[in-house]
């Protein structure tokens, strides 16, 4: 009885986790929006501060920007993928994509946007092998590459980061789409390869990654660590300008900066809606075309190329993005226009790590509390939805469920976390070590929960039902059988929870209020100096954490199951 009492308060638990400080942060931060925030003595509602807001400089130009950013990157982003699907999948070389999905998917976007500015500014190192190469460039062009007005960098870096993490929700639910078995019917019916993708299988996909879609579109429009490392400056995002509004000294900015956070979730609201608008319009149009039943025989060799380029693009980004950064970090002197450094040192490595130890414990901790209390939860709430579709035979609608899972993800962090502090402030629980974990668990329990399910629901249960015939004990049961041979998505669910805590920017800087330093607000911090050996050495730490801990989930079942092998490879 105890044990099902815990399974069944599990989700209720996990959402109040993760959903209640959305709630509360929301109310946080419309309250002084409308004017009433008893702490500066505003006790009545006002539209003052809505009237400061449209008053305070680069408003506009700001929240332009950002949309503009945040619609074009995450429509480049899903392209990409499209592309790569239509050019490769299925196929051997595929597999090999998919295999590469982890250690990309383990890089933080703070420590990617810090290796791609290596490699992208005039005195880079992309300039450096042109040089090498043709001569040109003896001097570092006067040109802005890195942090231009228009936002062009910043909209690469996000297509860059968030077209993988697309690709990586499209696996859980190809499978489900028969993509061979319609591709073949399509050939049959006289359709190109292109064609059947486009009309008959892109719009099954694109119904399963539209809540994906929605949180890459609400993350790029409120970005703020990439903002600031690969943003314009003059002026800067929306959701920058808000951020530094909720933090200058001048208390009364508070009011302004809720205000704009507001503004910044209604601009995101609009966006989605117009998006609906758009996929009304597409749906429209697909069937139109599959009424009238035209068999376009599209080319295939031209989106064969596209595929290569886009492969070889992405992957050349984050090698040389990479390996730029361990240069840099261990670069003595590096003058341009030279293609390696002319010394090598390791004493950056030593510097920091005698100054940042208390950081490194701090972030570790931080990312593993956040990670282990999120599997906990999720299998608990997996394994409570099992028991009811098996015991009472109730179904759980996992659209809706779903929905819920991503409303953290939709909703901009800027627009909730400052009412969140708030609220942590009323109840003297704010500046505390589990405050933070729980402002990361926000966000760790969504991707926990995405990456665990679709295995975890998978697994045949009937091998639970064997097993208790034999011993009686559902405990038992479930950890010397299920447990052991879900090892490897449960080890996997961690090592995501890990980098996505690690990743962790505004969560830290306004629920810890200065009192905890991460290595993301230590990395941030560095790069609005000009030390490129220490900003190097803190992005090459926010990489190799996150990779040490899915490299262990990969070696860890690998050696657990290296004498069954169909589960080694599975």
């Amino acid at each position: 009885m105890k044990r099902n009492f815990l399974l069944a308060t599990a989700p209720w638990f996990m959402a109040c986790l993760f959903l209640g400080p959305v709630a509360v942060g929301l109310l946080g931060t419309w309250l002084p929006a409308a004017g009433y925030f008893p702490v500066l003595g505003q006790n009545n509602f006002s539209w003052q501060p809505v009237l400061d807001f449209y008053q305070h400089p680069g408003m506009g130009s700001a929240f332009s920007l950002s949309f503009f950013i945040g619609i074009l990157s995450s429509i480049f982003a899903l392209a990409m993928v499209f592309i790569v699907l239509i050019g490769l999948y299925p196929s051997a070389l595929f597999k090999k994509v998919e295999r590469a999905l982890a250690p990309i998917l383990s890089i933080p976007h703070a420590a990617f946007a810090i290796g791609f500015g290596f490699l992208i500014t005039p005195s880079g190192w992309m300039f450096r092998v042109i040089n090498s190469l043709t001569g040109y460039f003896d001097r570092p062009p006067v040109i802005t590459t890195l942090q231009d007005s228009d936002g062009v960098s910043l909209m690469i870096v996000l297509m860059l980061k968030e077209a993988p993490f697309l690709l990586f929700m499209a696996l859980a639910t190809l499978p489900s789409l028969k993509v061979s078995k319609t591709l073949w019917l399509g050939a049959s019916l006289g359709y190109s390869r292109l064609f059947s993708w486009l009309w008959l299988l892109f719009p099954q996909l694109y119904q399963r990654l539209r809540l994906p879609f929605y949180s890459i579109i609400a993350y790029s429009l409120s970005v703020v660590d990439l903002s600031i490392i690969a943003g314009p400056t003059a002026p800067p995002t929306a959701a920058v300008v808000i951020t530094r509004l909720f933090t200058d000294a001048d208390l009364s900015y508070r009011l302004i900066g809720a205000v704009g956070a507001s503004h910044l979730l209604a601009l995101l609201v609009a966006t989605l809606l117009l998006v609906r608008v758009f996929e009304k319009v597409l749906a429209r149009l697909c069937c139109y075309v599959l009424w009238r039943g035209v068999r376009h025989r599209l080319p295939s060799k031209p989106l064969t190329f596209i595929t290569w380029v886009l492969l070889i693009g992405l992957s050349v980004s984050y090698i040389l993005s990479f390996t730029v950064t361990a240069l840099w970090s261990v670069a003595q002197r590096w003058r341009y226009p030279d293609l390696l450094p002319e010394a090598i040192t390791f004493s950056s490595w030593g510097r920091s790590f005698d100054r940042l130890l208390d950081t490194l414990l701090t972030t570790f901790g931080l990312a593993s509390a956040a990670a282990i209390i999120a599997v906990i939860l999720c299998i608990g709430a997996l394994e409570n939805e099992v028991r009811m579709r098996y015991k009472y035979n109730r179904k759980i609608n996992t659209r809706q469920l779903l929905l819920w899972i991503y409303i953290p993800l939709l909703v901009p962090q800027v627009a909730f976390l400052f009412g969140f502090q708030v609220s942590l402030i009323y109840f003297g629980l704010d500046s505390s070590w589990l405050a933070v974990l729980w402002s990361h668990l926000i966000f760790v329990i969504p991707y926990v929960f995405l990456t665990l399910s679709e295995p975890y629901r998978n697994f045949d249960d009937r091998y639970i039902y064997i097993a208790k015939t034999l011993s009686k004990r559902r405990t038992k049961s479930f950890m010397t059988i299920k447990f052991v041979m879900l090892l490897r998505p449960i080890l996997y669910s961690f090592a995501i929870g890990f980098s996505v805590s690690i990743a962790q920017y505004l969560p830290t800087l306004f629920v810890g209020a200065g009192h905890f330093a991460t290595i993301t607000t230590e990395a941030v911090a560095m790069t609005s100096g000009s030390n490129r050996r220490m900003m190097a050495v803190m992005a090459m730490w926010q990489q190799l954490l996150p990779f040490a801990i899915f490299s262990l989930a990969i070696i860890i079942p690998a050696l657990r199951f290296r004498r069954h092998r169909s589960m080694s490879h599975q």
